[in-house]
């Protein structure tokens, strides 16, 4: 017999650690019924919660790879932006990478409220994630994009 058999009988055969409880008959409860096996198996089964889980990262996985990140210049044009934004109220065309649909959209308004700590813009009943911006273009009273923005 090899050395791993004889550790595994010699851990679980050996009985003597148990032989005061070993006698004792196992006593039914009266108030509660059985837990049938399979309830049993899953309590057992800690991970079982995280089902699927991988799929739904891989279906972000996905949706991400659409995205664009900006570099560092580009990022800091779109914060300067939206500071301007803060204290010029103007009418703006958002184009922003969508967290939940995974596709870049866009969206006409006025910003609303700047949250740096929470790194986002609020746009009337959109909030969007600031890193998520990739344009803003200042809107004309006829709501065209005003051009050199």
């Amino acid at each position: 017999m090899d050395e791993k058999k004889l550790i595994e009988q010699k851990i679980f055969n050996n009985t003597d650690d148990y032989q005061d409880i070993m006698a004792i008959p196992y006593h039914h409860s009266k108030r509660h019924l059985p837990m049938n096996q399979l309830d049993r198996a899953f309590q057992f089964a800690p991970f079982g919660a995280l089902e699927g889980f991988s799929d739904l990262i891989q279906q972000k996985t996905k949706d991400y790879a659409r995205k664009k990140y900006l570099n560092s210049t580009e990022e800091d044009k779109i914060k300067r932006q939206l500071e301007y934004l803060t204290n010029h109220p103007r009418k703006v065309d958002i184009s922003y990478f969508n967290d939940e649909s995974g596709y870049y959209e866009h969206l006409k308004g006025y910003l609303q409220k700047l949250d740096w700590k929470k790194g986002r813009a609020e746009f009337e009943d959109t909030s969007i994630v600031i890193l998520n911006i990739r344009l803003i273009q200042l809107l004309n009273n006829n709501d065209s994009p005003k051009k050199g923005s």
